[in-house]
């Protein structure tokens, strides 16, 4: 039992964890601004939605961690945690079943995923080397795809074509971010990429996965799917994959964070400058 009211409302803030809730929640309404107009209460209830299934994940992962696999020491008591994942959880199928209400059924079916991701994260995929890697890209991509379906209700394939890219990108991401946690991983039993293959592969295998990004982006524009802005991005990703080659984990991983925004930013500017959108012509 937490003795402290303010430590519990401090331990329970902590699970919004802005470095992982606001690019998602930001890729969703940027996935609603490439529609070609906006309805903000949609865009908003979709956003939302992403938020409470992004706090699920993260007090579930405090229960996991602390409680189940004692990886550190509580902050908080298991059945505050549960109740804090109980009305995230609630929260979050509110909100989907407004989107229903509303019409936007397409979003919904790109939505609910993200809370089967949230709750099984810690228990079953954090256990595994390939969805310990793309759970998270994943959810990204499809928060994006949802934001933009809550206001059309179809998948443009351009917007398909950047939501993959992403997920691919981040993937690459994820790797060098694991690399950053091995030592530890490998004592609490968590099977990772770097874990199960050692540095020197897992920083191969990112620079690969960063390599991966940039082809599909040259043929997404070769297609016809993204204007040739996006070769910015297929450029971004080489840029990526040698960075993960060749530097330190934790210098790596800052650049890769930071060459993630212009990466987003030129495959939303190729897909909007194509196919136009509620950004460019609010501009």
């Amino acid at each position: 039992m937490v003795a402290d009211p303010g430590r519990a409302v401090d331990g329970l803030l902590a699970g919004v964890k802005p470095t992982f809730m606001l690019p998602a929640v930001g890729v969703a309404l940027a996935g609603a601004a490439l529609a070609p107009a906006v309805y903000i209460p949609l865009a908003t209830t979709h956003a939302a939605a992403v938020g409470a299934a992004l706090y699920t994940a993260h007090v579930v992962d405090e229960y996991v961690d602390a409680h189940v696999r004692g990886e550190h020491d509580p902050v908080l008591p298991p059945g505050l945690l549960k109740t804090a994942a109980a009305s995230a959880s609630l929260t979050f199928l509110a909100l989907v079943a407004l989107l229903w209400a509303v019409g936007a059924r397409a979003a919904v079916a790109a939505t609910l995923p993200l809370w089967a991701l949230a709750v099984l994260h810690a228990p079953v995929l954090d256990k595994h080397p390939l969805t310990v890697t793309v759970d998270y890209p994943v959810g990204v991509a499809l928060a994006f795809a949802g934001g933009f379906l809550a206001q059309t209700d179809v998948l443009a394939p351009g917007v398909a074509a950047v939501a993959l890219a992403l997920a691919v990108s981040l993937s690459g991401l994820k790797v060098s971010i694991d690399r950053l946690d091995r030592e530890f991983d490998r004592t609490v039993d968590k099977r990772t990429l770097p874990v199960l293959l050692g540095d020197d592969a897992s920083t191969r295998v990112s620079a690969a996965v960063h390599a991966l990004a940039a082809l599909l982006v040259v043929a997404f524009v070769a297609s016809g799917m993204l204007s040739p802005l996006a070769l910015v991005a297929a450029v971004v990703a080489l840029a990526d994959a040698a960075i993960a080659a060749s530097l330190a984990p934790r210098w790596s991983v800052r650049l890769q964070m930071a060459l993630a925004y212009p990466f987003t930013a030129a495959l939303l500017g190729a897909h909007c400058l194509a196919r136009g959108c509620a950004a460019l012509a609010a501009l």
